[in-house]
């Protein structure tokens, strides 16, 4: 229920099933932020093989944005992934207020891929390397 208030499906892909769900939850560290009762927002991260982190489900409550929630967010997923030579995640191009953030967190765009998620729109690849 979540993710269908938070992500518009151009932006952020469409919306999970069950399995897709399960899968997220089971290949990733997921966490939930809750401000107040209620359910603010979510981030994720794994550590890849190679060591390398890759930051997902980085999404904000409508309700709750513009409260900084995103950014403290994003501090907590840097601080997981400490130690980690290469840190990325993808978003939408059009996605600018995202793309502003990450890029004071000292992450670039790399590259751009068209239908990414097989949903006929384009993804920006951005990095972030290790200080």
């Amino acid at each position: 229920m979540h993710e269908q208030r938070v992500a518009d499906p151009r932006l952020y892909g469409p919306p999970l099933d069950r399995d897709a769900c399960a899968s997220e939850i089971a290949n990733n560290c997921l966490y939930f932020v809750e401000v107040d009762g209620a359910l603010a927002a979510t981030a994720a991260w794994k550590l890849r093989e190679d060591g390398s982190a890759y930051l997902s489900s980085i999404a904000v409550d409508p309700a709750f944005r513009r409260r900084g929630i995103a950014r403290a967010a994003m501090l907590f997923l840097l601080e997981e992934a400490r130690g980690c030579a290469r840190i990325d995640l993808i978003t939408h191009p059009d996605n600018t207020a995202a793309i502003a953030l990450y890029r004071s967190l000292g992450f670039a765009i790399e590259s751009r891929k068209e239908d990414f998620f097989g949903d006929g729109e384009p993804r920006v690849v951005m990095q972030r390397a290790a200080p």
